[in-house]
């Protein structure tokens, strides 16, 4: 939080002796002014963050379900959720995180309210947990079926023909070379016979 602190102008004014004597009710009237000014500007400060956090847990939902219209992939949709989210916590924690080193020492401090930021910071991943995790299930669920439905397919198919694997494509190429050339290697044998 800012300290209030008097204008320069006015330090010089009250310290000079040259300077006619000030009315103490003129000091104490602008004093308030300051202070409450500078009272204002921290509420204003905190009304923003707040805003600023409810808008992005709202745009944290919205977004992943706008993602997961343009079927974008699942990974980029809770990434994108996630630090939507989480940005107000990880604004305020990163104010009041502070850590200087020097050649003698270092020094690491987290501020004034560094609990405000922690708590910005849980609350922007459960609400980023919660508004993926139904499209997550949606989409295992679609996976699942997916599959069930292909192996019903085949397994509905019977003795229909059917591609075999890859390896078992493979393995029926080279035994069908193997023949041809055993094939091929008696039939010269039996050639060079008949020469004979």
């Amino acid at each position: 939080m800012l300290a209030p602190q008097t204008p320069p102008e006015l330090d010089s004014i009250l310290d000079s002796e040259e300077s006619p004597e000030i009315n103490q009710e003129t000091v104490r009237y602008l004093s308030h002014i300051e202070s409450k000014l500078y009272a204002d500007i921290q509420a204003r400060k905190s009304i923003d963050s707040g805003l600023l956090f409810i808008a992005c847990q709202f745009s944290s939902c919205s977004l992943s379900w706008l993602l997961f219209d343009l079927q974008v992939t699942l990974s980029i949709i809770q990434l994108a959720s996630f630090c939507v989210s989480c940005l107000p916590g990880l604004i305020d924690f990163g104010d009041s995180f502070n850590f200087s080193i020097s050649s003698e020492s270092w020094e690491f401090s987290l501020g004034q309210k560094p609990l405000v930021g922690i708590i910005k910071l849980a609350i922007g991943f459960t609400v980023s947990w919660n508004s993926t995790a139904r499209i997550t299930k949606e989409i295992t669920n679609t996976y699942t079926q997916i599959n069930q439905t292909y192996q019903e397919i085949k397994s509905s198919e019977g003795l229909s023909f059917q591609l075999p694997s890859m390896g078992a494509s493979i393995l029926i190429i080279i035994a069908s070379l193997l023949l041809i050339g055993i094939f091929k290697k008696f039939q010269t044998t039996g050639d060079n016979n008949n020469d004979i």
